[in-house]
């Protein structure tokens, strides 16, 4: 449920990002301009920017962004505009998740080159560029990973900071042997190979005032992964670690040995290779006594479900079997879980997750709704693109009338003899003008080239999202079922599943969302039985 907002409704805020590539970026400056024309156009009251520089789309974790995410939650303002949505995110998961927590807000996204309107078919459109966004992201993250892997084949340093104990020579590119930190490295390895726990460790670095390369004291993680790391025995290594989880989350996976640069003698060694593998052993051994380390569970519909009894979110919790030792995992109201005020009765994470991914295979994507969907948001894209032009044409008119004013009066100066102080005012208020004009054009024209999805662009994405989902591609599926699916609702004796489509719903042609629905029992039992209808 929104939020009480005490903000006036025009009130607005920009958000604006740059990436630390070298990509030909606008600036920070021109996507403020931009978003500050597009407020005055749509007489929107700008109240404040939040602004982050040489951050990535694809991390959500930057400052000014989740400045604005909490402050969202304040009722200090109603829109968040953006010049366009990949610098909102180019992560698909974190958009959805951060729109959906701004929409609870009761804030609106608006994207200044992205003429969304939300309706069902701009929300799916709006989607697929989130898609082409990520894409982009990661082929360009392919594309620079290429020349990181010739520079590891050469053992050269790939940047960010070296491990502890090295520096980097700056004219072979090559790590060399920074002796002081050397000591200390060598210091924890023999502590630890010899039986020294942690905690002993940490207190004698922090006793001699020893810090880690960041400058910072020493932890249980930063010197677990000091010890692991083979490259104090000699061994260069590069892209052998996911750096981030099925969630998005700082989680280093392995991958395959196929994939990774490992080359014995690359650099120098600070400590010996038997050493190194005595260590090894140790944490082996003691990882094994201190037992495995949980698995982080990915709820695909954590946001989307709502009790239909309080209208309160969903939330995922486990509880086990104190007599069996069972694992049982479910989405439960949140309002019963924490303020016992909801008696709805909670539903297995397995059945309805399955209902929802079965749903969108047999109603969303069989062969005749893929045509016909793609027909509709084929349809709605001609009509943006048309109500562009015309927006065009007009913005050009404008724009040759004020060109036409400034000729005048600068005609009027040299006829008249007239001082130029005299119409300053007036040509710096034209000139402006013209600026704000020139800046439209170039933003409608940048519109129509993103709107510019063909029908069979759609099929292929959609045929993309249809095969994941069949694979239970599980980060994928996530990111589908939020590009799809408005909500998820559990009543007392039903699942209703509303989409992003709309159907036709009377005889004038109007359009109500597309819904589904299952007994609550069928679905905790798998049933196959569904009772499709659109929701009026």
């Amino acid at each position: 449920m929104a939020k009480k907002l005490t903000a006036p409704e025009n009130t607005a805020v920009i958000y604006a990002r740059y990436s630390s590539s070298n990509q030909r970026e606008e600036s920070i400056e021109a996507q403020v301009r931009a978003c500050q024309d597009y407020a005055q156009r749509g007489g929107l009251k700008v109240i404040g920017v939040y602004a982050d520089s040489a951050k990535t789309g694809t991390n959500a974790e930057r400052e000014q962004f989740q400045k604005m995410i909490d402050d969202s939650s304040k009722g200090q303002f109603r829109y968040v505009i953006i010049h366009k949505l990949d610098r909102f995110s180019r992560d698909r998961y974190d958009s959805v998740t951060f729109k959906r927590k701004l929409k609870i807000n009761g804030v609106t996204l608006r994207s200044v080159l992205e003429n969304l309107d939300g309706s069902p078919e701009s929300l799916i459109l709006e989607s697929m560029l989130e898609g082409m966004a990520a894409y982009y992201s990661q082929n360009l993250s392919r594309e620079c990973l290429k020349g990181q892997l010739e520079n590891g084949y050469k053992c050269v340093h790939n940047g960010g900071i070296p491990p502890l104990g090295y520096d980097v020579d700056m004219e072979t590119r090559k790590c060399v042997v920074n002796e002081k930190e050397a000591e200390i490295v060598r210091y924890i390895f023999s502590q630890y190979a010899d039986g020294v726990g942690y905690n002993r460790i940490i207190a004698h670095l922090n006793d001699m005032g020893w810090l880690s390369k960041r400058g910072k004291i020493f932890g249980k993680n930063s010197l677990h992964d000091l010890l692991k790391n083979p490259k104090y025995m000699g061994i260069y290594t590069f892209n052998m670690r996911l750096e981030k989880d099925v969630t998005g989350s700082r989680n280093p996976q392995f991958k395959p040995k196929d994939e990774w640069v490992y080359v014995e003698g690359g650099m120098p060694a600070i400590v010996d290779k038997e050493m190194f593998e005595r260590v090894q052993v140790k944490i082996a051994h003691n990882k094994k006594i201190a037992g495995c380390f949980k698995t982080k569970r990915i709820y695909l519909l954590a946001g989307l479900l709502k009790c239909g009894e309080c209208g309160a979110s969903m939330w995922g919790k486990s509880h086990t079997d104190g007599r069996h030792g069972l694992l049982y995992l479910n989405y439960e109201c949140c309002m019963k879980t924490n303020k016992q005020t909801c008696r709805s009765k909670g539903v297995k994470k397995e059945s309805i997750e399955n209902y929802v991914l079965d749903e969108l295979q047999s109603t969303l994507f069989s062969e005749n709704s893929i045509k016909k969907l793609a027909s509709m948001l084929s349809d709605y894209s001609a009509k943006t693109r048309n109500k562009s032009q015309m927006e065009l044409e007009g913005a050009i008119h404008e724009l040759d009338e004020i060109k036409t004013k400034i000729d005048r009066i600068i005609q009027l100066v040299a006829d008249s003899g007239i001082s130029i102080d005299t119409v300053k005012g007036e040509l710096k208020r034209l000139e402006e003008r013209k600026m704000s004009a020139e800046n439209y054009i170039q933003e409608i024209q940048m519109r129509e080239n993103t709107a510019s999805i063909s029908e069979e662009m759609i099929i292929g994405m959609i045929n993309k999202s249809k095969e994941l989902v069949k694979a239970h591609n599980i980060l994928e599926c996530r990111n589908i079922i939020g590009n799809y699916v408005e909500s998820v609702t559990v009543h007392r004796e039903k699942v209703e599943i509303k989409f992003k489509i709309g159907v036709p719903c009377n005889d004038n042609g109007a359009l109500c969302p597309l819904s589904v629905e299952r007994d609550l029992e069928d679905v905790n039992l798998n049933s196959r039985k569904i009772t499709s209808h659109a929701s009026k």
